[in-house]
C-alpha cells in the first residue's frame, strides 16, 4: 500500500512550505500563516478587550507579537471581578494588581462586593485608579444586601462616559447630587433603594437612554419623560402598588411588566405613539390607561383610542377574563401577534363576545400569530375562545396550543375536531396542538429589552422539559 502524500504546507505569501522544513517550521514560517497577527494594534486590541478577564491576560502567551497588547493602551479593559477571577481571599490582590499593571482605559468593570474586612476601602481606591478614566460600562453586585453609600459618590466621576450602568443591592445615599449622564444607554436596578424622584431625575437626564429595567424596584408613582427610551422592561416589586406614568416617550415600542400581578397597581400610557410591544398584562394591573382608553382588571369601560402602531400584545389571565381579549383586539386595530397565558382559576365563563357581523380589523386584515397555553380539559370556554381565531382570523399563519400534561393522539383529534380546524379561515394557518409544560410570565425573566424582535417567543424564553406530541 502506498503512503498518503504529506499535505504541503501554503504561506501567506502562495509560496510552498517544503514537507519537514528542515527539521520542522521556522518561527518566521509560522507567523506567515498566522494572519490574525498581521492585523493593525488597533484591531487586535479590540479583540482582546471583548474578551473575559482571564482569556484576555492569556493572550499575553500567544506570541511576541500578541505579548504587550494586553497591557496597551489599545486594549481598552474588561474587568469582571467576581468568582470566575479567583476566590474571595485572593481577589482584593487580584485587582490591584490588575489596575496597577494596566495602563490604558477600561471599558467595563463588573464588579461584585464580598463581606472581608476592608473590602469598600478598597473599592474607593480602585475607583480612583487612573485605569478606570473613561469607563464605559459599570456593573455592581451587593449579594450580601448591604447598605453601600459609596456608590452614588463614586458614580459621580464616571456619569460623564457610562454607556451601561447595572446595580444589584445597593442603596443610593440621599444626600448625593445626582450627575446627568449624557452617554447613558442602559439602565438596570435589582433591588436598588431609591427614592422616586431620585429615580426619576435619574432616567430623564440620560440624554440617549434606551432601555430601562426595574426588578424589585419599588415606587409609589414613577413619571416617565423621555425623548430618546425605547423599552422599559419590570419585575416584581417588593410590594404590591405603585403607579407608573409613560406621559411622553416619543420613541418607546415596548412595555413588558413581566410579573404583572406583582407590578404596578395602575399603568397609565398618556403619550407613546410608537408602543408596539406590551405584555403581560393582568388583572392584576387594577388601572390600565391606554391614551383615552381604560381597561380595568382587563375589562374595558372606555375604548376611545385605538393604538394603531401595536404588533404584539401577551395577556396573563384566568378564565373567566379570557374573553376580555377581544376588547385588546379592538384597541389594537393592527395587531399581529397574540400570546394568552391561561392561570389556573375558577370562574370561567364561555361568554366571548365575538359577533362575526361586525368583524373586528385585526382579524380581518393582520393577525398572523395566536399562541394560547395551559390547556389542561375540555373546558368549553377554552375551546370558544381558541375557535374565535380558527374561524375568524383570515390571515392566520400560525397557532399554537399548549395542552397541559401528555394526552394521547385520539385525546389530539378529538379537540381538533371541536376547534373546527377543518373550517379555519385562513386555509394556509398551520394550527399545532401541543403537549406542554406550564406556562407562567415568568418564563420570559431574562428575555432583554431590545435583543431580540419578539420577546414572547418561546425560544427565547427560560426552558422547561416539555414532552413530545403530534402536530395538527
Amino acid at each position: 500500500m502506498r503512503a498518503p502524500k504529506r499535505r504541503r504546507s501554503v504561506r501567506a505569501d502562495s509560496q510552498q512550505v517544503p514537507p519537514g522544513g528542515g527539521g520542522g517550521l521556522e518561527q518566521g514560517s509560522l507567523d506567515d500563516l498566522d494572519l490574525i497577527s498581521r492585523l493593525p494594534d488597533e484591531v487586535l486590541g479590540t479583540i482582546v478587550s471583548l474578551l473575559p478577564t482571564k482569556e484576555g491576560a492569556r493572550t499575553q502567551v500567544l506570541s511576541r507579537r500578541w505579548f504587550p497588547l494586553w497591557r496597551s493602551p489599545m486594549a481598552p479593559l474588561n474587568l469582571v471581578a467576581d468568582d470566575t477571577l479567583s476566590d474571595n481571599d485572593t481577589r482584593v490582590a487580584v485587582i490591584s494588581k490588575i489596575l496597577a499593571d494596566h495602563p490604558g482605559s477600561t471599558r467595563h468593570l463588573s464588579l461584585d462586593i464580598i463581606s472581608l474586612p476592608g473590602f469598600l476601602a478598597k473599592v474607593a481606591r480602585w475607583f480612583r485608579s487612573k485605569t478606570l478614566t473613561g469607563l464605559q460600562e459599570l456593573g455592581i453586585s451587593n449579594w450580601q444586601e448591604e447598605k453601600y453609600q459609596l456608590l452614588p459618590r463614586a458614580l459621580t466621576r464616571f456619569a460623564p462616559t457610562l454607556t451601561l450602568l447595572n446595580l444589584s443591592y445597593c442603596r443610593f445615599h440621599k444626600h448625593t447630587t445626582l450627575p446627568s449622564f449624557p452617554h447613558l444607554k442602559r439602565l438596570s436596578l435589582y433591588s436598588v433603594g431609591i427614592s422616586d424622584d431620585y429615580l426619576q431625575r435619574l432616567i430623564s437626564s440620560s440624554a440617549v437612554l434606551e432601555s430601562v429595567r426595574l426588578s424589585r424596584v419599588r415606587f409609589a408613582r414613577l413619571c416617565i419623560n423621555s425623548r430618546t427610551l425605547r423599552s422599559i422592561k419590570l419585575h416584581p416589586l417588593r410590594r404590591k402598588g405603585g403607579e407608573l406614568v409613560i406621559e411622553d416617550a416619543p420613541c418607546l415600542e415596548r412595555l413588558l411588566p413581566n410579573f404583572p400581578n406583582d407590578g404596578p397597581a395602575t399603568i397609565r400610557v398618556i403619550q407613546a405613539p410608537k408602543l408596539e410591544i406590551l405584555g403581560f398584562l393582568s388583572e392584576g394591573i387594577s388601572t390600565l390607561q391606554l391614551g383615552t382608553s381604560v381597561f380595568q382588571k382587563m375589562i374595558a369601560v372606555n375604548l376611545t383610542t385605538k393604538m394603531q402602531k401595536m404588533k404584539i400584545l401577551a395577556l396573563n389571565t384566568t378564565g373567566a377574563k379570557l374573553g376580555a381579549a377581544i376588547d385588546f383586539l379592538k384597541c389594537f386595530p393592527c395587531l399581529e401577534k397574540l400570546y394568552v397565558v391561561l392561570e389556573r382559576g375558577n370562574g370561567m365563563n364561555n361568554s366571548v363576545n365575538y359577533d362575526p357581523l361586525d368583524p373586528i380589523e385585526c382579524l380581518e386584515f393582520h393577525l398572523q400569530k395566536v399562541v394560547l397555553k395551559n390547556y389542561e380539559d375540555d373546558r368549553r370556554a377554552f375551546i370558544d375562545f381558541a375557535k374565535v381565531f380558527v374561524l375568524n382570523a383570515k390571515v392566520l399563519k400560525q397557532m399554537e396550543i399548549g395542552v397541559l400534561n401528555s394526552v394521547s393522539d385520539k385525546w389530539m383529534c378529538d379537540l381538533r375536531r371541536k376547534l373546527q380546524v377543518e373550517n379555519r379561515a385562513s386555509r394556509d394557518a398551520q394550527i399545532e396542538l401541543k403537549s406542554d409544560a406550564y406556562a407562567c410570565p415568568s418564563s420570559h425573566e431574562y428575555t432583554l429589552g431590545l435583543s431580540v424582535a419578539d420577546p414572547f417567543d418561546s425560544k427565547h424564553a427560560i426552558r422547561f422539559p416539555k414532552i413530545p406530541s403530534p402536530s395538527v
